[in-house]
């Protein structure tokens, strides 16, 4: 009879000493897989986690490269601290000695995408060229500002006007899933968060024809100082009804990949385009380059000088005159071997 009691007993509580076992199993698990180290020697592993990637198939790229030993702990430890939508797309090397929550802090804060500098004044054919030859297969020239109507340029500039001058230098980060107008808005967000304000502060100019005049002075002048001066010139012979006659809106035309070349012959005087401001009155139909902060701010501010003329001699020096025979004794001077 005792023996029967005992094996009662025991019957009663083996499925709690098995659940007991299970649990305190699991918890062991637990603790291994989060706190356990892993180690990657050098180089280290470069993984890259793509937009909008579930948690799962990052977890299982993780536990495939060797990184986490376990996708399903990984998505687990993401969701015990809250931060399972936080994982940025984007290249990561995992390298040395590390443990989960080293991978999802460094998932958490972002990896890397196909990092391009944009100087100031490269010409749209240019910034095109180089997303092509960095894998991005884009065509800048087929869209238009009211291609974005959900970026708030088309309040402030012609909705028919090209991209040229709106694709704002910077460094930016691009992937490869992206689609043409993702990578364009990128650059067209950063023109409005950047540039825009400097417009808005003369609300009484012409926007679009004062970015056609900065794309001018980033190629013309290299100074803030010389680039309003220039500004003046320019604005200056616009009000007298005086052709603008400058090469760099001649250079524009013959720009078809990168780099231009800014250089013009004596015969590309004669080229026959609206560019060509030594031939037609008035600013050329768009932007010639893509200007920066400096080449705005003096086309909004231009100081009014004596100054009617000038020149850039090979050092990038702008020389200033007054008269056109002082301007043709500084070619002389500056330009003549």
């Amino acid at each position: 009879m005792i023996h029967e009691e005992y094996l009662k007993k025991l019957f009663k509580f083996y499925p709690w000493v098995i659940l007991l076992i299970v649990l305190v199993f699991i918890l062991f698990n637990s603790c291994y897989q989060f706190f356990s180290f892993i180690y990657i020697a050098e180089p280290g592993k470069t993984i890259y986690i793509p937009p909008k990637a579930s948690l799962k198939y990052i977890g299982d790229i993780l536990e495939k490269e060797g990184i986490v030993k376990s996708s399903f702990y990984f998505r687990v430890y993401l969701y015990l601290i809250g931060e399972h939508k936080s994982v940025k797309a984007g290249y990561y090397t995992f390298k040395g000695t590390i443990k989960l929550k080293d991978v999802a802090n460094q998932l958490i804060k972002g990896g890397q995408g196909i990092t391009i500098t944009f100087p100031e004044g490269l010409t749209l054919i240019e910034i095109q060229d180089i997303l092509n030859k960095n894998g991005l297969r884009v065509n800048l020239t087929k869209y238009k500002l009211k291609d974005f109507k959900d970026i708030d340029l088309i309040k402030y500039f012609p909705e028919d006007a090209s991209l040229e001058g709106f694709l704002a230098p910077d460094t930016y980060q691009f992937f490869k899933e992206e689609s043409e107008k993702e990578i364009i808005g990128k650059f067209l967000k950063n023109f409005s968060k950047k540039f825009l304000p400097e417009f808005l502060k003369r609300p009484e100019a012409n926007f679009y024809q004062k970015l056609i005049l900065a794309s001018i002075l980033e190629r013309e002048a290299k100074t803030p100082n010389d680039m309003k001066l220039v500004a003046g010139i320019l604005e200056k012979r616009y009000k007298y009804n005086k052709k603008l006659e400058v090469d760099a809106t001649i250079a524009y035309v013959k720009c078809k990949s990168y780099p231009c070349d800014w250089e013009v012959k004596k015969s590309d005087l004669k080229i026959d385009s609206p560019y060509n401001t030594y031939l037609y009155l008035g600013y050329p139909p768009t932007p010639i380059s893509n200007p920066g902060l400096n080449a705005i701010i003096a086309s909004l501010n231009p100081i009014d000088s004596e100054y009617l003329y000038y020149l850039s001699n090979k050092n990038g020096e702008v020389i200033f005159s007054k008269t056109l025979k002082e301007h043709q004794r500084n070619i002389k001077k500056y330009l003549k071997d």
